[in-house]
């Protein structure tokens, strides 16, 4: 299981950067996590995204989804699985004729090539889902958005890795550092944050002893 990391930023993008985009390889599996501002330029150099088996779009929120837009130029069909609220936004993606679009919810289950994938709602301020990516008895979780909510430390138990929405200060809807440092605790699992606040949230999540992803720099988990 290799994560590459296209873009890390939440928002917007620091300079020369790009929002949530994590690339995902397993087997014969390839899945893109969210597909941000600068992500779709970024995925070109590492594959033909005709060739991608499914883009999961966790949330609607512009920083997660609008490369979408330039993938609907490209050539072939794409398969895309994505909350369908709100509505406007949805009906932007669901029109679009080169996009298979595919409506996931809470407690839905997806199975892509030998890559079981599950959601859990998160506290964000849209419709937003948790994804556990699974290969076997193995498993990483992608946060994706998120405050603290009851139910996200029994949705990480167990796996291998969380890339955790947690670099943002107190008062933003988002988990903080201290979260994140609590989320390793209580679930057991490595914590790498994502999501990065572009101003000082790299630094903010080091000083609190948390590891922060990397754009370009692939995670290799088994």
């Amino acid at each position: 299981m290799k994560i590459t990391p296209i873009g890390i930023y939440g928002s917007y993008p620091a300079a020369y950067g790009a929002t949530s985009c994590y690339f995902v390889e397993s087997g014969n599996a390839k899945i893109v996590l969210d597909i941000g501002c600068g992500a779709f330029s970024r995925l070109l150099g590492l594959i033909d995204p005709a060739l991608v088996d499914a883009y999961i779009i966790t949330h609607l929120h512009y920083d997660h989804y609008c490369d979408l837009f330039p993938l609907s130029y490209y050539p072939g069909r794409h398969v895309v699985y994505c909350p369908s609220t709100p509505a406007d936004r949805f009906t932007l993606i669901r029109n679009s004729r080169a996009l298979d679009v595919r409506v996931i919810g809470e407690g839905a289950r997806i199975s892509i090539k030998g890559i079981e994938l599950s959601f859990a709602r998160t506290a964000h301020g849209v419709e937003t889902y948790a994804v556990r990516v699974s290969e076997g008895d193995r498993s990483f979780v992608y946060t994706s958005d998120t405050a603290w909510f009851d139910g996200l430390v029994g949705f990480c138990k167990g796996s291998e890795l969380v890339l955790a929405d947690c670099s943002f200060g107190e008062g933003a809807p988002h988990m903080t550092p201290s979260d994140g440092i609590r989320l390793r605790s209580e679930s057991g699992s490595e914590v790498v944050a994502v999501h990065i606040d572009p101003v000082g949230g790299a630094e903010r999540t080091a000083a609190a002893g948390l590891s922060v992803a990397k754009e370009n720099e692939p995670i290799i988990l088994w």
